[in-house]
């Protein structure tokens, strides 16, 4: 139970980790944000944990939430996967302020970029800053800044190396124009404190499909209203979820085989899936009880 001890619950979590970092790094940590801004980080933290979907969540990070904190004129929040051949390759960005081309070029562009095979093979995971306001004339030839930087009209960037046990998860990435001043401690303090919270929804996103997990409260509530289920379609659904086959669901719920597998169609049909397989692999991820030991 070593990392159940280290997560305990998401909101308790937070304010352990800030109490670790006041008292390790001394109150100079302190003075980088008010008590309203130490206010809005406990809620970018719960919310992190505690929007419905991971695609949500990137989304609103980037679009509502963050802002209260960091000021950027553009932003890309993307998950890490790890190809077939066992390099890593981004998943499902979600963006601020920049158009679908963009994005594709930042993916292209980051993979061959020196800060971002620094940030995936260090494997550590942290906050790094950027500045392409500069004549060095490597920096200036880079693909990142002649793709990317330049067109987007940007010069300065602070990112977040998300992994999870020295295995990256995720990228985030705030980007401000030149008129704008570069990002600053402050800004990479803000994005630490976020790192084991981003760390654990992402890495448990990769694990979505697999029955190890509990509901959190209200989410048995939100899957039956969002596919349309009846109470009983719901609680076959947690059955199934939980590695219960057809005959142990018959056997418990007292209904016969074909009965059980009649639900099921009706399920399938309602999510929009083939299986059993591609219905628990659809499921949206809930993080509220997560055994971390077992994944």
């Amino acid at each position: 139970m070593q990392l159940w001890s280290e997560f305990i619950d998401t909101v308790i979590f937070f304010e352990l980790c800030l109490w670790l970092d006041t008292n390790v790094k001394g109150d100079i940590d302190m003075a980088f944000l008010n008590e309203n801004e130490w206010i809005r980080l406990n809620e970018i933290a719960y919310n992190i944990s505690f929007i419905y979907t991971v695609e949500e969540m990137q989304h609103e990070i980037l679009n509502r939430w963050l802002p209260f904190l960091i000021s950027y004129d553009s932003a890309i929040f993307a998950r890490i996967s790890t190809a077939e051949n066992g390099s890593y390759q981004f998943q499902a960005p979600a963006a601020f302020h920049l158009p679908q081309q963009a994005v594709d070029v930042w993916m292209q562009e980051s993979l061959n970029s020196d800060a971002f095979r620094w940030a995936l093979y260090t494997c550590k995971g942290g906050a790094f800053r950027e500045s392409m306001a500069s004549s060095d004339e490597q920096v200036n030839s880079s693909g990142i800044y002649q793709n990317f930087y330049l067109p987007n009209h940007l010069a300065y960037s602070v990112g977040l190396s998300i992994s999870f046990r020295e295995e990256p998860v995720g990228l985030l990435k705030l980007y401000r124009q030149a008129d704008k001043p570069p990002f600053s401690e402050r800004d990479m303090f803000v994005l630490e404190q976020l790192h084991k919270h981003f760390a654990y929804r992402l890495v448990y996103e990769a694990k979505k499909g697999d029955t190890r997990y509990f509901y959190a409260k209200g989410y048995h509530e939100k899957l039956c209203s969002q596919y349309g289920l009846t109470s009983r379609e719901g609680e076959m659904l947690d059955l199934a979820v939980h590695g219960l086959s057809n005959e142990d669901i018959a056997q418990k719920m007292n209904i016969s085989i074909h009965t059980v597998k009649k639900h099921f169609h009706s399920i399938y049909t309602k999510m929009n899936v083939r299986n059993r397989i591609q219905m628990i692999q659809s499921l949206p991820v809930s993080t509220n009880k997560i055994d971390f030991d077992a994944l």
